[in-house]
């Protein structure tokens, strides 16, 4: 039972209670933290420039971030399989006899374990080196992430001008991406860069322009200039 004011109420063991805040940086007492699990679902400006430059490469280089998703499954594969020989590896030496080695099955067993991981850590090894040709191939396009991701929180701050300002994640994604799609087009990959900085800087602007009031239009263009500029 859980006691509600005075009264003591049955309750089911499966209940769970989830209660949900806007709050950036909500703080509890200690009481209360020690009875909760606390979920921060914050953007943190590290994580959205790097989930910023996944979509970038996504819509640039399909080919790259394809590759880097099937290289991370991979990874994640052959670390399993790796535990998995191990667990079973020591299960069979718990479970042996005292004399080991007159256990023809038990060293049949670790030859085969012993030469599977070996092979496994040649294709991690194998797959480490592919991993930082695609980094280095995707790093190319962090500077409009980081220019993305700078608009982001130069919005985000516009809420301290005016609560009204509120601009979801959702929807901003939707004008990088559209930002993506109509930038100039150029075979020079770093021309293309700077052309998608453009067309993102751009977008961003008028797009926020719109739900701005008149006499914080300036504050806004000042404040993302200035920002911009810093970068």
């Amino acid at each position: 039972a859980i006691k509600i004011w005075d009264k003591e109420v049955d309750y089911d063991p499966r209940f769970r209670l989830i209660l949900q805040t806007k709050l950036a940086n909500p703080h509890y007492k200690p009481e209360i933290q020690a009875q909760t699990t606390l979920i921060n679902f914050t953007v943190t400006k590290d994580g959205l420039e790097e989930q910023l430059l996944g979509d970038v490469v996504k819509a640039e280089r399909p080919d790259l971030e394809s590759k880097k998703a099937e290289l991370t499954t991979q990874q994640n594969t052959f670390k399993i399989t790796l535990k998995r020989l191990e667990d079973d590896l020591l299960h069979r030496l718990s479970t042996a006899g005292p004399d080991i080695l007159s256990d023809v099955d038990l060293v049949i067993n670790l030859e085969t374990t012993k030469k599977t991981a070996a092979e496994i850590e040649i294709k991690v090894a194998e797959a480490r080196v592919t991993a930082v040709k695609i980094d280095e191939a995707r790093e190319i396009y962090r500077p409009v992430a980081a220019r993305t991701n700078l608009l982001y929180f130069v919005l985000n701050d516009l809420n301290k001008i005016n609560m009204l300002y509120q601009f979801s994640l959702k929807a901003f994604s939707v004008v990088f991406l559209n930002a993506i799609r109509f930038a100039v087009a150029s075979e020079d990959l770093a021309k293309r860069v700077a052309l998608l900085m453009d067309s993102i800087t751009y977008l961003v602007f008028i797009y926020t322009s719109r739900g701005l009031f008149e006499a914080d239009k300036l504050t806004f263009l000042c404040q993302m200039t200035i920002q911009v500029n810093i970068l």
